[in-house]
Parts: structure tokens; C-alpha cells; sequence
């Protein structure tokens, strides 16, 4: 009896677990058939990063060239972000992508920021020329991501540093994991994420982002899903098909995130902290194409790239960041950063370009 027990308790246990969806790992290679080449520049810029996946752009297409970049504010984070700084960063993130793809495309972009009226949201006007193609590698945008996993230990070798901050030089910084400013961004990118994890109302802000089953991915096309926190095996089987957002907010669930917070933070290769010279709008859409191209950069380097903006976020640990590595302009932007064995798969879904474009005639 007990070994035929055993033996229907493992069977209902297959059958169960057969029957649940297996996880979404990856995003659906485009279909430019019959899409003009301003919708192509759009797909790849919203392949851009952004805080919690929100994708927080709007945009008017007039005609075949201009395009008109609006800050989406149905997708801000107010807990988290609320002078706008991170959804600024995401849309200059979006504009980097955008003139990049475009130049592989054969188009030269005319970028201009709207530094006058801040009210209709209206971030930039891009017109597209056309020009002799550049030769970009659009894969690096395709492959760019958060990876939120353990990386190699090894300092970034000196060329690949250059590489990283030889067209910034008065923005991007690097630190070893070893070296004492490493060692002190470690600690307080752990402090910072404690706080910021035990805030109520961070907590109830993050759980509205959260996208555990296949349903909500597929439905939503946005935020935190269990692939792109890197939630695998059994964990991920049973968070996907039996948790919910609001489950999130569990403590059991925080310090597990904790826990894996502080493993990622162990485990690196070092640190990307990246300045602006003050705090304007200006300036942070301005950032947030240096970070799209350090990003970037890192891709093809096989570098892993993660933010971890909850330094910034917190003043108190930005302020003793900022203090401690003598940066006397604005802490912007913290990342950990580290050789990895292979770059996996993107698997952050994105909006279809027809969710966030109106085409104007």
C-alpha cells in the first residue's frame, strides 16, 4: 500500500506539473513584414531599459520622418521615482536605441530635447534624414539585459574598461569589487535594498508591477515576470502558476530576494556608477543614452550588466555614495557588473509598437 501510494503521489505530482504552462523565456523574434522603416526604429528603441519594465513612452509619428517622444506618466513609479529622474533616464534610454537603429537603417537622426515646456510631457522631436547606412550590430540591442545572476569575480581587464568609459570619461566611472570604493558600494547597494524592500508603500508599488503567470506576461506585454528576475526551477515553477502579486509583499518572499540580492552583490566584477553634471530633465534623458551605450557596450563585451538604482533612490545612501567616492556632481546611476559565460536570451517582454504609436498622416 505504501509503495502504491508513493508511487500515484509522484504520478499526480508529473501530471500537475505537465499540465502547467512552462515558463515564458523569451521574446518573439519581430515581423517587420510589410512595417516601414520608422516602425522598425520604434521596435528596437523600446527594446530600451527601464525601471520595472514600466516602458513609459508615448509616441507620434507625422508623416514618414518626424518622430515625437512623450513621457508616458500612466507609468511612473512615485514611490520610487518621484522627481520622474529613472523615467527620464528610460526615455533617453529609448532615444539611444532609436538613433542607433536608425543609422544601421540608413537614416541620421536629428535629436532635439524639449527643455521649454515641461507640461505636455513632450520629451524630444526626432526627425530621420536620409544618410549612408552605419554599420551598428542591431543583435547587441535584440540581446542587451538586466541579468540578475551571479557573475565571474574577475576584475574587468583595463581594455575592456576603456572600452566602457573611453566615450564618457567625464560621466562613467568603474570600481573593482575589491577595491575600497567597491567595497563600499557593495555594502550600501545592500542597505539600500533592505530599506528599500521593508517599505510599505515601495513594497505595494512593486507588486502592481509584478508579472507571475504566463497570462499576465502575455495580457500586460510589461513589468517583472519570473524569467526576467531570474525565478527558475521548482522556485519558478511554483511562484509562475501558484503566487500573486500581491503574494510579493510576503516576508517570506522579501527575504528571499534579499538573500539572492546579497549573492549578486558578492558576486561581481565590479562597479559602474555613471554622473551628470546637475539634475535637469535635460540632463537625465542625456544620461539614460550614456547608460543605454554602456550598456550596450557590455553586451558585446559579454559582460553582465545590473542596475542597481536603489542607491540613488534612498538619499541617505546616495548622499554617502556620493561623499565617500568624492563625486561632486549628481549620483545618477549604480550598476554591478561582471564577465559572464554567455549572454542568455531576452526575456523582459515588450509592447507591440502599435500599443504606444499613433501614426499621423
Amino acid at each position: 500500500m505504501k509503495t502504491t501510494k508513493i508511487v500515484s503521489i509522484i504520478l499526480f505530482s508529473i501530471s500537475m506539473f505537465s499540465s502547467c504552462k512552462s515558463e515564458i523565456r523569451s521574446r518573439k523574434p519581430a515581423n517587420f513584414a510589410g512595417k516601414s522603416d520608422v516602425y522598425k526604429v520604434l521596435y528596437y528603441a523600446s527594446l530600451a531599459g527601464s525601471s520595472h519594465n514600466s516602458q513609459p513612452w508615448k509616441v507620434v509619428v507625422t508623416g514618414n520622418r518626424l518622430i515625437r517622444l512623450y513621457a508616458d506618466t500612466t507609468r511612473e513609479l512615485p514611490v520610487v521615482d518621484p522627481a520622474r529622474r529613472e523615467l527620464y533616464i528610460s526615455l533617453g534610454a529609448f532615444i539611444e536605441n532609436l538613433t542607433l537603429s536608425a543609422g544601421n537603417l540608413g537614416y541620421a537622426s536629428n535629436v532635439k530635447i524639449n527643455d521649454d515646456d515641461k507640461s505636455s510631457m513632450l520629451v524630444a522631436e526626432i526627425h530621420l534624414k536620409k544618410a549612408i547606412p552605419r554599420g551598428f550590430d542591431l543583435s547587441l540591442i535584440e540581446r542587451r539585459m538586466t541579468l540578475r545572476i551571479p557573475f565571474n569575480k574577475n576584475p574587468i581587464i583595463e581594455t575592456d574598461v576603456n572600452q566602457i568609459i573611453s566615450s564618457y570619461p567625464q560621466n562613467v566611472r568603474y570600481y573593482s569589487a575589491t577595491s575600497v570604493e567597491g567595497r563600499f558600494i557593495a555594502e550600501k547597494a545592500m542597505s539600500a535594498y533592505n530599506q528599500q524592500a521593508y517599505n510599505n508603500v515601495a513594497q505595494a508599488e512593486l507588486a502592481k508591477w509584478m508579472r507571475f503567470s504566463n497570462k499576465d506576461v502575455k495580457e500586460k506585454k510589461d513589468g517583472l515576470t519570473t524569467a526576467g528576475m531570474q525565478i527558475t526551477g521548482m522556485a519558478g515553477f511554483f511562484v509562475r502558476n501558484y503566487y500573486k502579486p500581491v503574494d510579493s509583499k510576503k516576508v517570506s518572499f522579501i527575504k528571499a530576494g534579499i538573500d539572492k540580492t546579497k549573492k549578486q552583490i558578492l558576486v561581481c566584477g565590479g562597479w559602474i556608477v555613471i554622473i551628470a553634471s546637475n539634475n535637469s530633465v535635460k540632463e537625465w534623458v542625456n544620461l539614460g543614452r550614456i547608460y543605454q551605450n554602456v550598456h550596450l557596450t557590455c553586451t558585446k563585451l559579454n559582460i553582465g550588466f545590473q542596475p542597481m538604482n536603489q542607491i540613488v533612490e534612498e538619499d541617505k545612501f546616495k548622499n554617502e555614495v556620493t561623499n565617500h567616492l568624492g563625486i561632486k556632481n549628481e549620483l545618477l546611476f549604480v550598476a554591478r557588473v561582471g564577465y559572464i559565460d554567455r549572454n542568455p536570451l531576452p526575456f523582459s517582454p515588450r509592447r507591440p509598437v502599435e500599443d504606444f504609436t499613433q501614426f499621423v498622416q
